[in-house]
């Protein structure tokens, strides 16, 4: 019996050993503050056609260091799609439709459209064309003009746009729209065509001023 449990014990020693020695490795660290998040916005009563561009994406969540400046809170952007919905017309008296057009370079014009008739809203779902550059990183400072997509909008559509997100630690901050009486060392959500045209509103953000 004596035997039996130093055999035992000597077994589990090895055993202990070897878990010890796999720790040996640390697993790699990415310091980056990254993830993926989904805004939504609204148009309200402004139907139309909006084109979005570079800059209009960077510029979604921006901090105010003073009342009449603000700054990026991400320097890096990826879009990752789109899903939109309008708004049923009344008692579906007439057709609801929805229009996406995908206009990055390295890749051709690419509408997508769904109309609906009754009560149920039209609805697209889409992700950028691959390899067009609607999905490359968006950086502050590079071709922040370059069009995205248009949105062709009924009045009361709801659209969400989901991306990858970086907090760039080795950039200096960028400069983002200009407010008017923001509140110092505040966040404030952005509208998705830019504060100067101030259409497509952000969904459960105070807005930037």
């Amino acid at each position: 019996m004596h035997r039996k449990s130093k055999r035992k014990q000597v077994k589990g020693t090895r055993r202990g050993s070897r878990e010890i020695s796999g720790l040996g490795h640390i697993p790699p660290f990415t310091p980056t503050i990254r993830t993926i998040h989904k805004f939504r916005f609204v148009n309200g009563t402004n139907a139309g056609a909006f084109t979005i561009v570079r800059q209009n994406l960077m510029n979604l969540v921006l901090y105010t260091p003073t009342a009449t400046t603000s700054v990026r809170l991400f320097e890096a952007v990826r879009l990752v799609g789109l899903e939109l919905w309008s708004s049923p017309t009344a008692l579906g008296s007439q057709a609801s439709e929805l229009a996406l057009e995908w206009l990055g370079e390295n890749g051709p014009s690419t509408l997508v459209s769904d109309s609906a008739i009754g009560v149920s809203p039209a609805h697209i779902r889409s992700r950028p064309p691959p390899r067009s550059s609607c999905e490359w990183w968006s950086m502050s400072g590079q071709q922040e003009a370059d069009d995205q997509f248009t949105l062709i909008l009924p009045a009361n559509s709801t659209i969400d746009v989901t991306m990858a997100l970086r907090v760039v630690e080795t950039e200096a901050p960028t400069s983002g729209d200009v407010p008017a009486g923001a509140t110092v060392g505040q966040l404030y959500g952005n509208y998705l065509d830019g504060k100067i045209s101030g259409m497509l509103m952000p969904v459960g953000w105070t807005v930037l001023p």
